[in-house]
């Protein structure tokens, strides 16, 4: 029963956090490489449930799984940051100190 529960708090949480991503980056003017990272991430959980479920945890879930991280690593770079709110912050924490 056990499983069952975490695989559907797992489906859950994904749904909850793809829709989420998805209105940010509908409200953001980002070029498609700055999606790979978050794809990257959600294909990962995806292949490890079905991998789970349908008895294919192995080899080709692990290589599959190593190479989507470092897809995202790659694409990680393609993020946008607003530097100014980063800059502001460091700032604002000088200062206090």
């Amino acid at each position: 029963m056990w499983p069952i529960v975490f695989t559907l708090l797992a489906i859950v949480a994904l749904g909850i956090s793809i829709n989420k991503i998805i209105k940010a980056k509908k409200t953001s003017n980002t070029d498609p490489q700055s999606r790979v990272t978050a794809m990257c991430f959600f294909l990962i959980s995806g292949v490890n449930l079905v991998g789970y479920w349908f008895d294919l945890l192995g080899v080709f879930t692990m290589v599959l799984t190593v190479a989507l991280l470092i897809t995202g690593a790659y694409f990680i770079r393609y993020t946008q940051t607003d530097h100014k709110e980063n800059q502001s912050n460091k700032e604002r924490n000088h200062a206090e100190l």
